[in-house]
C-alpha cells in the first residue's frame, strides 16, 4: 500500500498496517506536514521523528523520501504505484498527483480522500477538521440547548473519514482480487460526517423538524450527566424505565434524602411536564445535591445493585484503570522514540481468531526505509534515478 495521506486518511492506512500490510509513506524532502502536528518537541522534529499525533498515526508504516516536484520523483512514484495493490492519496487541487497515479497500468484500488469529494462546487476546496464538522452538520447537534454549536473534540472528522475510507477500500480490494477489476474510491470527509448524524436527516424528512442540540433522546429531566463527588455520572430514569426510576427513589428514601418527597409528588408522574426546562432544572439541583458526597465508583455499584441506568463518565485518566479494558488487554505499550521510551496506546477494538493484528514498529523516521524500499525497486529496475535524481548503481 502506498500512503500519500496527510490528514483525513492517515488513520485509514494505519488500520491496514496494523493488520500486516506493508504501508509505505511517500514524503517530500522536508517530511509530510503531519509530522509537525502539535504537540511535538523540537528534539523529535530535529531527529525526523515527528510529534505525538504522527507517532500514533504512523505506527507500523515505512517512510521513503521522494521529491515529487521533479520529473524524476514522479517517475519513482509511478514505479512504486506499479508494485502496489492499494494507493491512498489526499491530492492537492492542482498538483497533478492523482492523474499520475491513475496513469500507471495495472489492477489496483486507488482511494482518494478529500474534504468534499472530487466533484461538485466544493471540489478542490481546502478544509480543516472544524470546517468539515461544521459543513457536515455535526457541529449543529453538539453542545447545550440555547448555546452556540460546538466542535466535537479529538479531530473526529479525520477519524470518521478514515474509518469509512478503510471499509470502502477493503471491499474494493476484495473485489479487485476476485474479479480482477480495479477501482477508484472517492471519499468525501463532509459526506462521512453527514452520514453519522444519528437519525437527524430522517427526523427532518419524516417530521419536518430540525434536530437541535441536547439530543433527541434526552427529553426527560432525568436523562443527562450530573455532578457527583469526584466527577460526573450519566443517569437515565424516565417513567418509561420504571425500574430505573423506582430504584433511584428507593435509594434516596433509604438514605433519608429530603428530595425523595418532592420526586414522589404528583407532578413527577406527569411525563410531558418532566420534559420542561423548569423540571429539568429542579431535578438537576436535587440529584446533584444527593450525589454530592458519593464517588463515581459508589454510584456505579449502587446502580448495578438497584437496576438504575447510571454509569460513571470516564475521564481519559480513568480509562487506564478500567477493569474491563485491562482484563481484555486493550491497551498496548509501544516504543515511541522522541516522545518516550514506552507509551501506552489503545490497541485493536476487535478480536480476530488468528493473531493478525500487531504493532511491529514505531512511527518511522523521515526516510528511514529509503534503502530498503527504493533499493528493492532499483534492483528490479537498474539505472533508475533515486529520489534526488541521481542515477542508481
Amino acid at each position: 500500500m502506498i500512503d500519500l495521506t496527510r490528514l483525513f486518511g492517515a488513520y485509514a492506512t494505519r488500520l491496514f498496517a496494523d493488520l500486516g500490510a506493508e504501508v509505505i509513506r511517500v514524503e517530500p524532502l522536508g517530511g509530510g506536514s503531519d509530522r509537525r502536528l502539535p504537540p511535538a518537541t523540537a528534539g523529535a522534529l530535529a531527529a525526523g521523528q515527528g510529534g505525538v499525533p504522527f507517532a500514533f498515526l504512523a505506527l507500523n508504516k515505512k517512510s521513503v523520501v521522494v521529491d515529487l516536484t521533479t520529473p524524476e520523483g514522479r517517475d519513482i512514484l509511478k514505479a512504486l504505484v506499479a508494485t502496489a495493490a492499494v494507493v491512498v492519496v489526499e491530492p492537492e487541487a492542482d498538483d497533478g498527483l492523482l492523474a499520475d497515479i491513475l496513469s500507471v497500468p495495472g489492477v489496483r484500488v486507488v482511494t482518494v480522500i478529500t474534504p468534499f469529494g472530487l466533484t461538485g462546487p466544493y471540489a478542490g476546496f481546502a478544509a480543516s477538521d472544524l470546517v468539515v464538522q461544521a459543513l457536515g452538520g455535526i457541529v449543529w447537534l453538539s453542545g447545550e440547548p440555547g448555546k452556540p454549536p460546538l466542535k466535537i473534540a479529538g479531530e473526529q472528522s479525520l477519524f470518521v473519514a478514515s474509518l469509512y475510507a478503510a471499509a470502502a477500500t477493503a471491499i474494493a480490494l476484495w473485489d479487485a482480487e476476485t474479479r480482477g477489476a480495479g477501482h477508484v474510491v472517492d471519499v468525501s470527509a463532509q459526506e462521512c460526517i453527514a452520514h453519522s448524524l444519528q437519525n437527524a436527516v430522517q427526523v427532518f424528512d419524516l417530521e419536518g423538524r430540525v434536530s437541535t442540540r441536547g439530543g433527541e433522546g434526552t427529553r426527560d429531566a432525568t436523562e443527562s450527566a450530573f455532578a457527583c463527588q469526584d466527577g460526573w455520572v450519566f443517569l437515565a430514569a424516565p417513567l418509561a424505565l420504571q425500574a430505573s426510576w423506582s430504584g433511584l427513589l428507593a435509594w434516596m428514601k433509604e438514605e433519608g434524602f429530603d428530595g425523595h418527597a418532592v420526586l414522589t409528588s404528583a407532578p413527577w408522574q406527569d411525563r410531558p411536564r418532566r420534559t420542561t426546562a423548569a423540571m429539568k432544572a429542579e431535578f438537576k439541583g436535587l440529584v446533584e445535591r444527593f450525589l454530592a458526597d458519593k464517588t463515581k465508583a459508589r454510584c456505579a455499584a449502587e446502580a448495578l445493585k438497584r437496576k438504575i441506568v447510571m454509569a460513571p463518565v470516564a475521564s481519559i485518566a480513568d480509562l487506564g484503570a478500567d477493569p474491563q479494558l485491562l482484563f481484555r488487554r486493550f491497551f498496548q505499550t509501544v516504543a515511541m522514540p522522541g516522545i518516550g521510551s514506552e507509551v501506552t496506546i489503545p490497541g485493536a477494538p476487535y478480536r480476530l481468531s488468528e493473531p493478525v493484528w500487531a504493532i511491529d514498529r514505531p512511527a518511522p523516521r523521515l526516510g528511514e526505509h529509503d534503502a530498503e524500499v527504493l533499493g528493492r525497486m532499483n534492483q528490479s529496475h537498474p539505472g533508475r534515478a533515486d529520489p534526488a535524481g541521481r542515477a542508481s548503481a
